[in-house]
């Protein structure tokens, strides 16, 4: 009676700690020392049903017209090593996103398999035929996530992927410009 109640308390201590959301600090966002929006709307730039066009929605071939730089900066575009290396970068923390992601939670492996094998009997000189099956389910190592760790690690991969895809729009202006 005594070890169960110890169990049971060990159990309810261990899914108290579980219900710890992370120890990683929230993040509070600074607020910027500089205006959301420009002092005054321009006059020449390009205009919307709703007013002036944000900057990041217009494309470049709008403010470069000339056709023979339009022609230069796509082949730019289109043969850059740089460019290149910045979308496999986006891949590679795409991947590692993915297998953070799933440290969440517990890996299940299940194989299933059957050998049958022939054989001459040596007292009555018959063949026989014999079967056997294998059935395997198992768990790989999984770590119980008490303090937010994993989690931390996940929004880390997260936060690096978002980082990769930004760096490579940085690039793209960059080389357009």
């Amino acid at each position: 009676m005594c070890t169960l109640s110890k169990v049971s308390v060990a159990v309810f201590c261990m899914l108290l700690l579980g219900g710890c959301a992370t120890l990683a600090p929230d993040y509070q966002r600074p607020v910027a020392p500089v205006p959301d929006s420009w002092p005054d709307e321009s006059a020449d730039a390009p205009q919307t049903e709703q007013g002036v066009m944000a900057a990041t929605d217009i494309d470049w071939r709008v403010y470069f017209s000339d056709a023979s730089l339009q022609r230069l900066i796509m082949l730019a575009l289109a043969n850059n090593r740089d460019l290149r290396v910045a979308a496999l970068n986006i891949e590679k923390a795409r991947a590692q996103y993915r297998i953070q992601r799933a440290d969440l939670l517990p890996s299940v492996e299940a194989s299933a398999g059957r050998s049958a094998s022939r054989a001459l009997s040596t007292q009555s000189g018959a063949l026989y035929t014999s079967s056997q099956y294998d059935v395997d389910l198992g768990f790989s190592s999984w770590e119980l996530d008490l303090f937010g760790r994993v989690r931390s690690l996940k929004d880390q991969a997260l936060e690096q992927y978002l980082a990769s895809e930004q760096a490579t729009r940085s690039t793209h202006i960059s080389l357009i410009a």
